[in-house]
Order: structure tokens, then sequence, then C-alpha cells
């Protein structure tokens, strides 16, 4: 099975991969993976791997936002100052 994508512009995905935190450098390693634009196993790996940092981060984000809540509901339940 092919998966297509919509057309994307060389800066709009040089855009999505900095903002997804990649460095410059991986950026325009990145890029010269895909000037055959074919769907290979080492463009799949990075993205993948760049998901899987972006996943940890939200995580990490949502443990610390956990404990502000939990924080919060116990000053103003009369817990914990």
């Amino acid at each position: 099975m092919k998966v297509t994508i919509p057309e994307i512009t060389d800066n709009e995905l040089a855009d999505l991969l900095k903002s997804s935190g990649m460095t410059d450098s991986e950026v325009k390693s990145f890029l010269r993976h895909c000037e055959n634009n074919c769907c290979c196993a080492e463009k799949v790996r990075i993205l993948r791997k760049t998901r899987k940092a972006l996943l940890d981060n939200i995580h990490e984000k949502q443990a610390v936002l956990d404990k502000i809540d939990n924080l919060i509901w116990n000053m103003e339940s009369g817990g914990a100052p």
C-alpha cells in the first residue's frame, strides 16, 4: 500500500521539522534524504525518532501540569500550602 501526502514545499517541510525540535543540521540532513521524493526507511526512521521525542516531551509537561493541578487543588481545599 502506498501512502500519499499533500504536496509540501521544502520550506514548509523545513519549518515543520524545525518546530518539532530538529536542529538546522538535522533538517538539512533530512532534506538531503528527501531529494528523490521516495519514502525510504531512513526518512521514516528519522520522523519516528522525532515523533517519539515530541511525545516524551508532552508526557513530561503533562506530569508537571498534573502536579501543579494537584497543588492548586490541595491549596483550595485547605491542604498543603
